[in-house]
């Protein structure tokens, strides 16, 4: 069982650090993140904060290609509004903190 644990763990800590790193460059570039890099990163924060930590490097993956987003996605509304990378951190760490 303990290895389990630890897997998840280190899974968890590999996601939340790239995750960290895509918003560190954003925050040196001094830019926040396009429409797809926006969508991307929301789900990966949103796969670290329920555990599912393949499917957040598969959205990380996206986010740094910049891949297109989902046609269910893009005709949202929502998918116009880009976060700001002060708010992703903010995000981040209030998950890695357990605040969400």
């Amino acid at each position: 069982m303990n290895d389990g644990i630890a897997a998840g763990s280190a899974e968890r800590l590999a996601l939340a650090q790239r995750i960290d790193r895509f918003v560190r460059g954003l925050e040196r570039a001094r830019r926040a993140p396009n429409r797809r890099e926006s969508y991307h990163l929301i789900a990966a924060l949103r796969c670290l904060q329920d555990g599912l930590f393949e499917a957040g490097q598969a959205a990380m993956a996206d986010a740094d290609q910049v891949a297109p987003l989902p046609p269910e996605a893009a005709a949202r509304l929502e998918s116009d509004r880009t976060v700001a990378a002060a708010d992703l951190r903010a995000l981040l760490d209030a998950i890695m903190a357990g605040r969400t």
